[in-house]
């Protein structure tokens, strides 16, 4: 088992797909490998993630398996977005444990023992605007950054007329409680890109109003 945990912590991500686990146990001489990953997962050293993937729990270290990097995995293409990467880069205050993620493929959610992973489906020409490469203990991962994230949240909320500036200072400041300094010194490209191919007004707006806090 020491000897499969040394190869297995090669895997910084620790999502690890079964063919990789089969083709593993099968270069170390073990047999009946259907048998030996159901033992592995039985003392918990392999937590399935969906079908075809697990996470690996390494005995000896404590480090928490990235959810980012899981959101990234579950469906792809996608990044991170929303609530959670507001949170992440400093906008809203509160802590986000619902990882929701943008796709352009049909929404989806995931429920999973590591969390409910969502997923909302964009136009493709939206897709590539406005993201970063974050790095993590587990390795890499895509996340919208604060612009682009901002730009989803409002391009996603269905429940509130916001095609007027009032209307979008209330929801920033009363609704999201955004931190306003913080969109002081925001890129405006990806605003005016994302508004225009979008064709939202709620974009438009958005912008307008982003580009009175920088004046």
């Amino acid at each position: 088992m020491r000897e499969l945990e040394r190869v297995l912590d090669n895997y910084p991500s620790r999502i690890i797909e079964h063919a990789t686990v089969s083709s593993l146990l099968e270069n170390l001489g073990y047999k009946r490998i259907n048998d030996k990953i159901v033992q592995l997962k039985n003392k918990d050293i392999l937590t399935p993630l969906k079908s075809g993937y697990y996470i690996y729990n390494p005995l000896h270290n404590n480090t928490l398996v990235s959810k980012e990097i899981i959101a990234n995995v579950l469906l792809g293409p996608s990044y991170v977005s929303l609530n959670f990467a507001l949170w992440f880069h400093g906008l809203i205050p509160e802590s986000v444990y619902e990882i929701t993620s943008i796709t352009t493929k049909r929404s989806k959610s995931f429920e999973t023992p590591f969390g409910i992973f969502s997923y909302a489906q964009i136009k493709k020409e939206l897709f590539n605007i406005g993201l970063e490469i974050k790095t993590s203990k587990n390795g890499n991962f895509i996340i919208a950054g604060k612009e682009k994230a901002l730009c989803d949240k409002v391009y996603f909320t269905k429940d509130i007329d916001l095609r007027s500036q009032k209307v979008m200072m209330e929801f920033l400041e009363d609704d999201l409680r955004i931190d306003m300094e913080e969109l002081e010194n925001c890129d405006m490209s990806i605003f005016e890109e994302y508004s225009k191919i979008s064709k939202s007004k709620k974009i438009e707006v958005l912008t307008k109003v982003i580009q009175g806090l920088q004046r």
